[in-house]
């Protein structure tokens, strides 16, 4: 990459990264309708000609953060395998506590505002898609209520402990918090979904 393009991309990261934070800190202050592209630009000292060179207006970006989020989960669970994170989801909790440090302060001023759980329900969703789509694939046409019944119990129990962790009401580091969880997990882990699997595995 050329120098000049160089410093432009890190430009254009560096301005993306200051409306962002600007952005998750008004939405502490105020309801998204009342926020304004001046208020973003005002709070990241920028000027309008950099915002719009980004993101058409303030639901843009929105909309834009949301996906970025849900889509590198996307490719991290794809990268890791839903069968692999059924078996032992290990790897896809340190991905999602690593995730989340290395911006702990801007997503935690995102999630606390009012519309946080939106980016909460989309990962959750996204979640609860893979692992039942894997579920009906491994049994076509027999009743899999408990093990639907067991994936929801389990992202709403991990949901509740990443909050609390997340917004520092739990006193464990991230390594415990992910050390909870996935002992939490194999203490109660689907067995005859797990052996399921594991016969596919060997038949592959």
């Amino acid at each position: 990459m050329a120098v000049g393009k160089k410093s432009s991309h890190k430009n254009a990261a560096r301005s993306r990264h200051l409306i962002k934070q600007a952005f998750a800190e008004l939405l502490n202050e105020k309801d998204m309708a009342k926020i304004t592209v001046t208020d973003i630009v005002e709070r990241a000292n920028i000027s309008r000609g950099t915002f719009y060179a980004h993101y058409l207006d303030v639901y843009d970006l929105y909309s834009a953060i949301l996906s970025n989020i849900v889509e590198s989960v996307d490719e991290a669970f794809d990268n890791m395998g839903i069968e692999n994170i059924i078996l032992d989801p290990t790897e896809a909790i340190n991905f999602g506590i690593q995730f989340l440090e290395k911006n702990k302060n801007y997503y935690k001023l995102f999630l606390t505002s009012s519309h946080g759980e939106k980016l909460i329900k989309r990962i959750i969703s996204l979640t609860e898609d893979k692992v039942s789509h894997e579920i009906y694939n491994l049994f076509p046409g027999e009743d899999v209520t408990e093990y639907i019944c067991h994936l929801y119990y389990t992202l709403g129990g991990f949901r509740n402990i990443l909050l609390h962790w997340f917004m520092d009401s739990l006193s464990v580091s991230g390594e415990q918090c992910a050390a909870y969880l996935s002992q939490f997990y194999h203490q109660n882990k689907p067995v005859a979904l797990c052996d399921a699997i594991l016969k596919k595995k060997r038949k592959e």
